[in-house]
């Protein structure tokens, strides 16, 4: 079982008992950490979603509200889903927002679908990015992003960054995008922009690797990603206070 059918079914349920599953999480202590963080977040969510009250007259003004909205059941694939289903409506029908963000907007079926994509093309390219050793002029970086329609604004913080790849990169097919990698104090750090369809909420990026966060910028998305021990602030605020879109 490969990484990516692993975090599927870690993420469908983390309490998957079937053999295949339970011998690919003990193959890799980067496996079983991620599992033992979703068991974790699992019973967070249960405790937190079965601990909201409901206020007493809740049944009167539901039934008030049927005569005049139709709801509409969609499936939903995992106990995640569910959890967070019950709290979004609990949320919406008592008015108040929960602080453990259960209340927040979440990656819709596309948005997954691009993280996964973009994990896809991260595995792909990491034997280019480890081979890339020479640093880059700013003129070279920018003709790989205004390519793709993006631009860096001259800064002294991104000439004093180690950036040592810079390439176009076809996560999304059809359209361009522009992969720089910047070499970080654990290891390589990278920086994905794609001109498409923004993401509908900033969320964190799941692998048992690599982490960051996908972000909707402007007319485009960006992806932040580090080796698990990177701190990506620093460079989270550098390029998104210096890169812009021009198209």
């Amino acid at each position: 079982m490969d990484d990516f059918e692993f975090r599927k079914r870690a993420l469908a349920n983390p309490h998957d008992t079937d053999e295949d599953f339970a011998a690919a999480a003990s193959a890799s202590p980067q496996r079983a950490m991620l599992l033992q963080d979703l068991q974790a977040l699992d019973a967070r969510v249960s405790a937190i979603a079965h601990s909201v009250q409901a206020p007493p007259d809740l049944a009167e003004r539901l039934k008030a509200r049927a005569g005049t909205a139709t709801v509409t059941a969609m499936p939903v694939r995992s106990r995640y889903q569910r959890y967070y289903a019950m709290a979004a409506s609990l949320v919406i029908t008592v008015g108040v927002i929960m602080s453990s963000g259960l209340g927040t907007a979440r990656p819709s079926a596309a948005d997954i679908k691009f993280h996964d994509d973009i994990l896809g093309h991260m595995y792909r390219e990491a034997p280019r990015i480890a081979n890339a050793t020479t640093d880059l002029s700013m003129e070279e970086i920018n003709h790989v992003l205004e390519e793709a329609g993006g631009h860096l604004r001259e800064d002294e913080r991104i000439k004093s960054m180690h950036i040592k790849f810079a390439n176009d990169c076809n996560v999304v097919p059809s359209i361009k995008g522009a992969h720089i990698v910047l070499e970080g104090t654990r290891g390589s750090v990278s920086v994905i922009m794609i001109h498409n369809s923004p993401v509908s909420t900033e969320f964190d990026v799941n692998d048992p690797r690599f982490k960051g966060k996908i972000i909707p910028f402007g007319q485009g998305n960006l992806i932040i990603l580090g080796e698990k021990e990177e701190s990506l602030d620093t460079y989270e605020t550098l390029i998104t206070e210096t890169f812009e879109w021009v198209i």
